[in-house]
């Protein structure tokens, strides 16, 4: 499983609706070339990401698996040999918000015998993207 803890110097509404733009997510998901979702947030709702992956670029389907604002988000990947599901969970604390961050990497196929490899790295990088998250948010560049 990958996890990440964060706080941030910012109040929950303000942190939620960032993470809520889903097609912002390449602003701080180096690895992210594109997002995008057909409607509003909401249970149900699909979408597309581009990551870039080595020297290759791959286009995944995904959904929203949970949409509570301002307190939880979550997907679920429906394409691809590895399919992510995984959720950010806000807490207010004193003016400024904690969010947890969980996945697991579900990956398939070849996949399989990768996965102590790709899980090292997947942490590697979901810590860099929360600490971008977090810095963007904490400038007011968000």
């Amino acid at each position: 499983m990958i996890t990440n803890s964060i706080v941030i110097n910012c109040p929950i509404d303000v942190v939620f609706g960032y993470a809520a733009q889903f097609e912002r997510h390449p602003e701080w998901q180096d690895d992210l070339k594109a997002a995008t979702i057909e409607a509003p947030p909401a249970v149900g709702v699909k979408g597309t990401e581009t990551r870039q992956m080595g020297p290759r670029a791959h286009t995944y389907d995904w959904q929203v698996s949970a949409f509570d604002p301002p307190n939880r988000i979550g997907f679920e990947t429906l394409s691809g040999p590895m399919r992510p599901t995984g959720t950010m969970t806000f807490t207010a604390e004193d003016g400024a918000t904690r969010v947890d961050f969980q996945m697991e990497l579900n990956p398939r196929g070849f996949m399989k015998i990768m996965a102590p490899l790709i899980n090292r790295q997947v942490q590697r990088a979901t810590d860099g993207h929360q600490a971008k998250f977090k810095q963007l948010l904490e400038s007011g560049t968000s």
